[in-house]
C-alpha cells in the first residue's frame, strides 16, 4: 500500500501546466526547490532520508574533528601517551584537562544518533537539549580553566570555539533541513496523492536509442546536466545530410534490427499490469527483458483506420507538433531508403519543470507486417509498425541548452480492428505502444517508473483527438 501511495504522489508530482514551465525563470526556480525538499526528505521503503543520513555523517564528523583537534592540543606539550593519559583522564581536573570536551562530544553523538537515527524522531527537542547542555559546560569551562598556566592557549581555544560552532551547526541543520524537508516532502507526496487532477505528457512519443545507457541514481537536483557540448551548424534542408554508403548500408541494418527487436519484445508474453487508463479498454504494462532492461506497452483503441494512422506518421512527420503538444520540434534529416529515415525531434520539458526539455536523433522504420513480423510487400498486412533506434547523425550532435534521451527499443504498433456498429462496419485500430526510455538527467527511479505509465496514459489522448478531428474533416 505505501509502494501504491508513492507512486501516485509522483504521478500527480509530475503533472505538467498549461505552459512550458522551463521557460519561466522564477517557476522553475521554485520547482526546483520543491524537487529539493522531495527528493532529500524522501524515504525509500521506509529508510532513512538522504538529508537525515547526511545529518548523521555531520555528527560522526563532530566527534571525530573534536577528538583529533584534542589530541593535537595535548601533544603540543610535548609529553608521552602515558603522561597525557594520566594527566587528561586518569587524574582529571577541570582546570587543565580538555578530554572533558571530548567526553561532551561522545555523549552530544550518542544522544543525537539514539534519537534521530535509531529511533528516528521529528521534534527538535533532544537537539536543543544537546546544544544547550554543551554551550553551557563551554562557558563554565572558559570561566574555570586554567588559561595562565596554558602552553598553547590558542589550540585550547580553537578547541572550545569548534565544539561550540559544530554544536550549534548540528541544531541549525536539523531545524532548517532534515525536520522541514522530510515535513515537505511527507505533504508533497500525501497532498499529492489526495489530489485528482488533469494529467498532461511530459514526454512526445516513443524515442527509442541505439546507444547503451543506464539510469541515473537519485539525486537532489532532478533537472537535466548543467550543459552539453555546444551544437555545430546544422543542415537546413532535409537530403542535405551527406552519407557514405557504408553509412547508409549500417542504417538501413541497424533500422531492420531495431523493428525487428521491438516487434519481438512487444509480443513477448507475461507482461505485469502497471496501471489502468480512464478509458475502457487502455492498460499499460511492464516486463523486465534481459536484452533492455525494464520495458513498458501500452495498450489502447483509436477510432480510425490502421493504414490512416500509419500513413500520417510516415508522411507528415514534420507536422507532428501541430496536434502533438508534447512535440515542438520534428524535422526529417534524411530518407535512407523506402520505410527508412533519419529524423530529429524536440520534445516538451514537462513535471512542472523538473524533467526538462530532451531532443532526440531517431533512425526510424515503417512498413506493414504479416503475422510472422515479416515485411509486407503489396497485400493485406496484419499490422503497420514504426520503430525507432538513436543514432548519431553527422550535423547533429548534442544541443548546449538540451540533453539527449536514450531509448534501447521502441515502436508504435497499429493493428486493423473491424467491428459493426448500427448496422454499418467500422474501422479502428488497436494503438500499441513500446517503450524504454532513459530520460538521462539523473531522475529518481520511483518518479520514473510513474511517468512512464502516465505518459502513455496521457498520451494517447492527442491521438485520439487527432483521429477525431481528421474523421471530423473527412480524412478518412
Amino acid at each position: 500500500m505505501a509502494d501504491y501511495h508513492i507512486r501516485e504522489a509522483a504521478e500527480s508530482l509530475l503533472c505538467s501546466v498549461s505552459s512550458p514551465p522551463y521557460r519561466n525563470t522564477t517557476h522553475s526556480q521554485s520547482v526546483n526547490l520543491m524537487s529539493e525538499d522531495l527528493v532529500a526528505g524522501y524515504r525509500p521503503l521506509g529508510k532513512m532520508s538522504s538529508v537525515r543520513r547526511f545529518f548523521c555523517l555531520f555528527v560522526t564528523f563532530d566527534i571525530l574533528f573534536t577528538s583529533l583537534m584534542w589530541l593535537i592540543c595535548v601533544m603540543m606539550k610535548g609529553e608521552s601517551l602515558i603522561q597525557i593519559f594520566n594527566r587528561e583522564i586518569i587524574h582529571y581536573d577541570i582546570k587543565i584537562s580538555l578530554f572533558d570536551i571530548v567526553i561532551v562530544a561522545v555523549l552530544r553523538f550518542l544522544l543525537l544518533i539514539v534519537f534521530y537515527a535509531i529511533v528516528y524522531i521529528n521534534n527538535w527537542s533532544v537537539i536543543a537539549l544537546s546544544t544547550s547542555g554543551t554551550c553551557a559546560f563551554l562557558i563554565g569551562k572558559v570561566f574555570v580553566y586554567d588559561w595562565p598556566n596554558a602552553s598553547q592557549p590558542v589550540y585550547q581555544v580553537f578547541l572550545i570555539l569548534t565544539s561550540f560552532t559544530l554544536a550549534w551547526g548540528e541544531a541549525w541543520f536539523l531545524d532548517f533541513r532534515v525536520l522541514p524537508q522530510e515535513l515537505q516532502a511527507k505533504q508533497i507526496l500525501e497532498t499529492m496523492v489526495s489530489q485528482s487532477t488533469e494529467r498532461t505528457p511530459l514526454l512526445g512519443p516513443h524515442r527509442p536509442h541505439r546507444v547503451q545507457s543506464t539510469h541515473g541514481e537519485s539525486t537532489v537536483n532532478w533537472f537535466s546536466p548543467v550543459e552539453t557540448p555546444e551544437s555545430s551548424p546544422r543542415p537546413k534542408r532535409p537530403g542535405d545530410v551527406i552519407l557514405t554508403q557504408d553509412q547508409i548500408d549500417e542504417y538501413k541494418q541497424m533500422a531492420e534490427e531495431g523493428m525487428q527487436n521491438a516487434w519481438k519484445t512487444i509480443n513477448l508474453p507475461d507482461w505485469k499490469l502497471e496501471k489502468r487508463g480512464s478509458q475502457k479498454g487502455d492498460i499499460v504494462e511492464s516486463k523486465q527483458c534481459e536484452q533492455f532492461g525494464k520495458v513498458y506497452r501500452f495498450t489502447g483503441i483509436v477510432d480510425c483506420p490502421a493504414k490512416f494512422l500509419f500513413e500520417e506518421f510516415k508522411n507528415n512527420l514534420t507536422k507532428l507538433p501541430e496536434w502533438n503538444p508534447t512535440i515542438l520540434k520534428s524535422e526529417l534529416i534524411k530518407e535512407i531508403g523506402p520505410g527508412i529515415d533519419l529524423s530529429y525531434q524536440v520534445t516538451a520539458g514537462g513535471g512542472r519543470g523538473i524533467i526538462a526539455p530532451r531532443d532526440f536523433v531517431i533512425l526510424r522504420r515503417l512498413a506493414p507486417l504479416g503475422p510472422d513480423g515479416r515485411v509486407v510487400e503489396g497485400g493485406e498486412a496484419s499490422c503497420y509498425i514504426t520503430s525507432g533506434v538513436s543514432v548519431a547523425v553527422p550535423g547533429y550532435p548534442p544541443a548546449k541548452d538540451m540533453v539527449r534521451g536514450h531509448n534501447k527499443v521502441g515502436c508504435w504498433c497499429l493493428t486493423p480492428k473491424t467491428v459493426e456498429e448500427g448496422g454499418k462496419v467500422v474501422q479502428r485500430t488497436v494503438f500499441q505502444w513500446l517503450m524504454c526510455c532513459d530520460l538521462k538527467g539523473k531522475i529518481p527511479q520511483f518518479v520514473l517508473d510513474a511517468a512512464f505509465a502516465t505518459v502513455m496514459l496521457d498520451y494517447i489522448v492527442h491521438v485520439r483527438k487527432f483521429a477525431a478531428d481528421s474523421k471530423a474533416k473527412g480524412l478518412f
